[in-house]
């Protein structure tokens, strides 16, 4: 038996393995979800008893609380600034039962999205949860959707993989890295080789400067891609540009067996590599052919025959990108949007391909829910009331509150959400926007669903496709006004741009309301359009990358500007 049928041989064991697993996760969603009500509130009850001995359970008296309606009388709602010093004296110092009673072996750090970075506790709970519903249960949906749609199970191959596990060890003996790499232990490594196309090396790795061509060459290599999974979908359709841009330099050194040699990795990795690729000019050849007719045909199925569902978050915001990239897999592959999950804990996850929506998760966290009006969004100092699982309405907004498993308490996640119906008992929600990314000069409110909506209308009625786009307030213009700027795929004729301006301005004003009733010559003026230069976006998430160290599966998009220097570095790039 060759090496590469041994690596077959193992994938398909590991794959059955993993997805009997996957369905039972599945099986015990459907199930709770039919008493979510019940199950959301022990778990409540379960965090409480467990963590009564715990510094912050002794101040506040967890040894009387009886169920959900004392804890909330007894808990204040809070905010990272609560945990803020207690988290420090735990990575610092190795300080233990402050927060929580369970152990803490890992410390998640942010992106700094709406700020700067922050460092939250994940404990074996916190990790369980996440692997299971944001990564294994995957498999389970996909068989299935393919099982009721086409009869047939979804092919056993690899998976392509956007992900860098890289995490630093802290003195205290716990480690520290993005959430997504917190489930990749060392004995998951050891199977991520049969099941991925991405060596461990790479993965593992923070000394990498071009993490895409990795990804590539290695996707490229192998037919038998059957899966592309990872965080945020932009990062696919960046790695898809590259690979469209950079195809004859990846199939010339696939065919001679190497790694390029300006690709900057260090040494020992090169060499660690190096020693297992072999000349593969049959694959070569290959994708040569397809890459020489052109890329408009579903290039992505066409180079890997196999492939059968791309896994990554793609729901609101970011459908934008998956309806381009379906452009490039065709629109056969399902796409799942995972699940709407963050740092500080996993919330809920998406039932089914295609959903656009996440069933609350009743196990992973205990919910409560703001409903979001003017007085909430205007005082965030507040202790507004809470409704619980069963008190939310249909059509409804609500800024998410939870209690994790890993010590935090009626937690403010900043999130919006709007309930648009019900799974059994669990509500289905929707993300809408953060509390902090809602922009107001004069007393207008305005969204990112707003913008995602006025973009999506200004390219239907343009037909320019926007490969993505963000804003900012200039209230230092006369009328203050909005300056929206956007990436084309090619580029806007000047004599279109006043067109496009005057299209951009009746969208704004159908996609909100508030803005409408604000907009005139005094108030609040017409929006600067800005066409920026190709593969702005891309730059952006790169250098963000480098100068913050983040990894690959942090890189989510702005659609916002909130500092100086991110409007200096777009403005920076109008394309002239």
């Amino acid at each position: 038996m060759t090496v590469m049928d041994e690596r077959a041989k193992i994938n398909a064991r590991l794959t059955k393995q993993l997805k009997e697993k996957s369905f039972k996760i599945l099986h015990r969603l459907d199930q709770e979800s039919e008493d979510a009500v019940n199950v959301n509130r022990s778990l409540l009850m379960r965090i409480v008893k467990d963590n009564k001995d715990t510094e912050f359970g002794r101040k506040h008296s967890f040894d009387k609380i009886t169920d959900p309606d004392s804890y909330r009388k007894k808990i204040p709602l809070s905010t990272y600034e609560d945990y803020e010093d207690i988290i420090r004296r735990m990575m610092e110092n190795g300080e233990k039962n402050l927060i929580t009673a369970y152990p803490v072996p890992y410390f998640a750090v942010t992106g700094g999205t709406t700020g700067a970075s922050k460092y939250l506790p994940v404990t074996e709970q916190g990790i369980q949860s996440f692997i299971e519903y944001a990564s294994s249960i995957n498999r389970a949906i996909i068989s299935e959707y393919y099982m009721n749609t086409k009869l047939t199970d979804e092919p056993d191959g690899y998976a392509l993989t956007l992900l860098n596990a890289f995490k630093k060890n802290l003195p205290n003996g716990s480690q520290v890295g993005c959430i997504s790499a917190s489930c990749i232990q060392d004995d998951v490594l050891d199977s991520l080789q049969y099941l991925r196309t991405t060596p461990r090396e790479a993965i593992c790795s923070e000394d990498i400067t071009n993490p895409k061509y990795l990804h590539a060459f290695y996707g490229l290599s192998e037919k038998n891609v059957t899966a592309i999974t990872g965080s945020y979908i932009p990062i696919l359709l960046d790695l898809v540009h590259y690979i469209l841009t950079e195809w004859p330099h990846l199939v010339e050194d696939i065919r001679k067996g190497r790694l390029n040699p300006a690709l900057q990795i260090p040494q020992w990795m090169r060499e660690s590599l190096q020693a297992k690729l072999k000349p593969n000019p049959e694959r070569a050849d290959e994708l040569e052919r397809e890459f020489s007719k052109g890329f408009e045909h579903a290039i992505l199925k066409r180079i890997w025959p196999k492939l059968s569902s791309v896994s990554m978050i793609w729901a609101g915001n970011f459908s934008s990108y998956a309806r381009k990239l379906q452009k490039y897999t065709g629109r056969s592959i399902p796409f799942y949007t995972t699940s709407y999950s963050s740092s500080e804990g996993t919330f809920a996850v998406a039932r089914h391909p295609h959903d656009q929506y996440y069933v609350m998760t009743p196990d992973t966290c205990f919910f409560e829910f703001i409903p979001v009006d003017d007085q909430t969004e205007q005082n965030q100092n507040c202790e507004p009331d809470t409704l619980l699982m069963d008190e939310v309405q249909e059509g409804r907004d609500y800024e998410l509150v939870i209690t994790n498993q890993s010590g935090l308490y009626r937690y403010r996640m900043g999130d919006v959400v709007r309930v648009i119906g019900f799974y059994n008992e669990s509500p289905m929600i929707t993300f809408q926007y953060r509390m902090k990314n809602v922009i107001s000069i004069v007393g207008e409110h305005f969204t990112e669903e707003h913008l995602f909506s006025a973009i999506k209308g200004f390219e239907r009625r343009t037909g320019i496709n926007i490969i993505d786009y963000c804003m900012y307030p200039d209230r230092d213009a006369t009328p203050v006004r909005y300056v929206v700027l956007v990436e084309p795929d090619e580029p806007v004729p000047q004599r279109r741009h006043e067109e496009c301006r005057a299209i951009l301005q009746q969208e704004l004003e159908r996609a909100s309301s508030s803005y409408s009733e604000f907009y005139g010559d005094t108030i609040l003026g017409m929006p600067k359009l800005v066409f920026l230069q190709g593969q702005t976006f891309q730059l952006y998430r790169e250098t963000k990358r480098y100068r913050n160290g983040l990894s690959v599966n942090q890189l989510k998009t702005v659609h916002f500007l909130s500092t100086p220097e991110m409007i200096r570095f777009f403005m920076g790039l109008e394309e002239k």
